[in-house]
């Protein structure tokens, strides 16, 4: 289970970088990194290949491969998760392999990128760089730049008892909101309610699809809008489904592309206990949001 852990990365690097103004003829540790980047990310590729496996490509260099897909969501950076997992080098060979608990940002760099895009059940496999593993040094059986693959199984993003009962306050108080204003929708088991104002005619994003679409974000208490696209040009920024947060994961999989449809969404598939202050953005604690988004397209 050791391996699977960061090992003081941050001073090591500041070592480096101090060494490096002594001596001339030390390598600059970023462009090392880099070059090794390049290495790593090639030889990825390339066995990727030539066995013939259909990877997403993160641009950190971490490619994944989703075996089993479940319908639970992707653990935050915070979260504690519970999970199986097995170590291997490219060549097949077997260094570690466990059940173990932990929090994310505990785990090495590239296995947090990896984790984060895992939902909770499903059955993963994360091809990581050696600059986001254990780099240089290597870690005990585990060489210098070696490029590292997890076999995962995540069977648990661990919630709090107070996550818990804030999730089933908010989905209560959502529906007495729904009744007082007579709004008829569309009760995900997530716990968000979603009401479809225009259905479209496109294709239905899944949730590692890049997406554009429109919005205005308001909180239900009082109705203050906090951001909206709705009237801006077509945006150019896409992104993952799988990116935002649990609220758009939940219904966008299930729109098709040109539908209008306003979301209701407990604020633990929001922004949680955070509360959200930048420019002219701000969304207190623990706020259940209302999102109004009109789905442009799918980009391939």
């Amino acid at each position: 289970m050791k391996f699977l852990f960061s090992f003081g990365v941050i001073a090591t690097l500041a070592s480096l970088l101090f060494l490096s103004c002594m001596d001339s003829s030390f390598q600059d540790p970023a462009i090392a990194f880099q070059e090794q980047w390049v290495k790593d990310t090639t030889s990825i590729g390339s066995y990727l290949r030539t066995n013939n496996v259909n990877a997403l490509v993160d641009a950190s260099g971490v490619r994944f491969v989703i075996d089993s897909l479940a319908a639970g969501f992707p653990p935050r950076i915070s979260s504690t998760v519970k999970f199986k997992y097995t170590g291997r080098f490219l060549s097949g060979t077997v260094f570690d392999a466990s059940t173990i608990s932990g929090l994310v940002n505990s785990f090495v760099s590239g296995f947090q990128i990896g984790m984060l895009l895992i939902p909770e059940g499903s059955k993963a496999r994360i091809y990581i760089p050696s600059g986001l593993a254990y780099g240089a040094s290597g870690s005990g059986s585990i060489p210098a730049n070696a490029i590292i693959m997890f076999e995962i199984q995540l069977l648990e993003v661990v919630k709090t008892e107070t996550e818990k009962q804030r999730l089933a306050a908010d989905t209560i108080s959502i529906d007495q909101y729904l009744a007082t204003n007579s709004i008829d929708a569309i009760h995900d088991q997530s716990g968000v309610r979603y009401v479809i104002n225009e259905l479209g005619t496109g294709g239905i994003p899944g949730l590692y699809s890049k997406v554009k679409f429109k919005y205005t974000g308001k909180l239900i208490s009082g109705g203050t809008e906090f951001i909206s696209t709705i009237n801006e040009p077509t945006p150019d920024f896409d992104s993952r489904v799988i990116n935002y947060i649990y609220g758009i994961q939940a219904v966008l999989p299930k729109l098709p592309v040109g539908t209008k449809a306003t979301l209701y969404i407990p604020s633990g598939l929001g922004f949680g206990a955070q509360s959200i202050s930048s420019g002219t953005v701000s969304i207190p604690a623990n706020s259940n949001l209302i999102y109004e988004v009109e789905l442009l397209d799918i980009v391939n």
